[in-house]
């Protein structure tokens, strides 16, 4: 049974998850009408969000700056306001041009702080700053120079981008900033305030927006964070496994073949529970390359007896309800390969789609996603699942490396994050690709996992052992909180890190998710259009005084 403690807790970190991150407070501008503001300007709308925002204010008291360029200094300060940072006013310059006593030195010295400028010897803040500056900067900003360097061998639409591409790249992926025509970008162009207004709060109301659809796998262990449920849209229950052996092609929902996933006993009360909330339930059907997943997908015969499978279990009345619980199904077939699988899936979920559809209910479909390495597990075909599925689940989680075979003595462990931002980046861009992704942005959902993946080290912090090491929420909440443990967070990768040592006198390194981390990819998510988050999996959300992940979540 779960502490009160620990109730309260979930409660509220839900609650805050509902309601968006808790962030620190800035200034609201008050609403003011400007006299330099043509009444019928495009940007009339903008310039007022830029005040209610707390980005940007007037020159003047009652003058915008209608029409003037943005210079360096205001961007910076802009930045400085959309991103919330605490100012960082040191007692001595670090750029020989911005002196301490100017009104900008603080914020240009706060976006130095926190990675948006390089140092340099002089920063030029009265200088109109260009397109292409801005581009850089704000992407900084946001954390995202490691997606920057992942999108530097991409294609774009501009022919006159030669330096900065993959920074120019990002920021016009998630839609800061637009070109001057269909090929153009004009790096070297400058900005109107006006313009700066609109670029800001493009991105602004996305960032700090809201999460629509809330999902949670409920599987193996989660009972004791049902209560999180209540804020969800949906639970799929993780109850079932595709079997093809011997037997033929047959849904497990017991124990047999070693099966994590059945149905648990006391099943009715989370049941029960889900409906009480009007929280849809859904069937979750697993199935990977170890259960045969091939032989049955390239097989009309074996996906029919699949998809009858399934239907059999929908239509099934479960003794302790007197009916059937499920709303939906949830596909999670894994590690799909090449052009036969891929039809075979699609020509699965056709199947299964229709007769779902004669029902009145819904499916699910779990992909993984697409890699920038190039090599990677391409069965999805995500134009045509967007078709099929009213919801698909991007597993953009569970980047790192699972062993660091032939790296032992060397600090390579320090690449082995579990979510790199460039990654996240990069199968975000390709699910939602005009060609080859999902149509319907509405209908994509990305998911969030808290595993977790640690590595022992010698005492000169040197790679001791090849093989990972994970923990628990528990655990990790355990050693955030012993005394000698060292937090870090990678500003390249955007993930979390532990450094501690155990009792037994193991020197471990450890990377897991926090609320910022989780923050960062659900917004680069509604950047790309995307507001639904998935969460795997129950039962390991982090619900501790001061480790709380779910509170970014929506």
């Amino acid at each position: 049974m779960i502490s009160l403690f620990k109730k309260v807790m979930s409660i509220a970190l839900m609650c805050i998850l509902v309601t968006g991150m808790v962030v620190p407070s800035i200034p609201v501008f008050a609403d003011i009408t400007y006299s330099d503001v043509p009444a019928d300007s495009w940007a009339a709308q903008s310039i007022a969000d830029a005040g209610s925002y707390g980005l940007m204010k007037g020159q003047a008291a009652d003058s915008f700056g209608y029409g003037k360029t943005v210079t360096k200094a205001e961007f910076a300060t802009i930045l400085c306001n959309m991103m919330k940072w605490q100012t960082v006013s040191p007692s001595q310059p670090s750029f020989t041009d911005v002196a301490a006593g100017q009104w900008y030195y603080g914020a240009v010295e706060t976006a130095l702080a926190n990675g948006a400028l390089n140092q340099g010897s002089s920063f030029q803040p009265d200088t109109p700053i260009t397109r292409a500056e801005m581009a850089v900067m704000f992407v900084k900003a946001l954390g995202l120079s490691d997606a920057a360097k992942v999108a530097e061998s991409a294609a774009l639409p501009f022919t006159d981008v030669t330096v900065d591409k993959g920074y120019i790249g990002v920021a016009h992926d998630i839609g800061m900033i637009n070109g001057i025509s269909d090929t153009a970008f004009g790096p070297s162009s400058t900005a109107k305030r006006e313009e700066a207004a609109a670029m800001l709060t493009r991105v602004y109301s996305k960032y700090y927006g809201k999460t629509q659809f809330l999902h949670g796998f409920y599987a193996i262990s989660s009972y004791s964070q049902k209560d999180l449920t209540a804020q969800m849209d949906a639970v799929t229950l993780g109850w079932s496994a595709m079997a093809n052996d011997g037997n033929g092609v047959w849904l497990n929902t017991g124990s047999s073949l070693d099966n994590e996933y059945k149905i648990p006993s006391g099943y009715q009360d989370v049941v029960t529970y889900l409906q009480s909330n009007n929280t849809k339930a859904h069937l979750g059907v697993y199935m990977d390359t170890s259960d045969g997943v091939k032989d049955m997908l390239t097989s009309a015969d074996k996906r029919k007896a699949a998809v009858a499978a399934i239907m059999a279990e929908l239509e099934r009345t479960y003794e302790e309800l007197g009916k059937n619980p499920y709303s939906g199904v949830t596909i999670d077939f894994e590690g799909l390969k090449g052009t036969e699988v891929k039809a075979g899936f699609n020509s699965f979920l056709t199947e299964l789609s229709s007769q779902l559809k004669a029902q009145n209910k819904t499916l699910y479909v779990a992909v993984q996603p697409a890699l920038s390495g190039g090599a990677y597990f391409d069965g999805f075909d995500y134009r045509t699942i967007g078709q099929l599925a009213d919801k698909v689940i991007l597993m953009a989680h569970d980047y790192n490396p699972t062993s660091l075979e032939g790296y032992t003595g060397t600090e390579w462990y320090k690449n082995t994050a579990l979510t790199p931002i460039g990654s996240v980046y990069y199968s975000l861009k390709a699910i939602t690709d005009s060609t080859n992704g999902v149509e319907d942005k509405n209908k994509i959902v990305l998911a969030i996992s808290f595993a977790t993946v640690g590595w022992e080290l010698t005492d000169s912090g040197k790679l001791a052992a090849t093989a990972p090491l994970h923990a628990n929420t528990e655990a990790v909440y355990k050693w955030m909180t012993t005394t000698g443990t060292v937090k870090g967070f990678s500003a390249v990768y955007r993930n979390p890190y532990l450094t501690y040592t155990t009792p037994e006198g193991r020197n471990m390194f450890l990377w897991y998710e926090n609320e910022q981390s989780v923050f960062e990819k659900a917004a680069l998510a509604r950047m790309f259009g995307i507001d639904g988050i998935s969460v795997w999996r129950l039962g390991l959300v982090p619900n501790y005084n001061g480790y709380s992940v779910v509170d970014s979540l929506k």
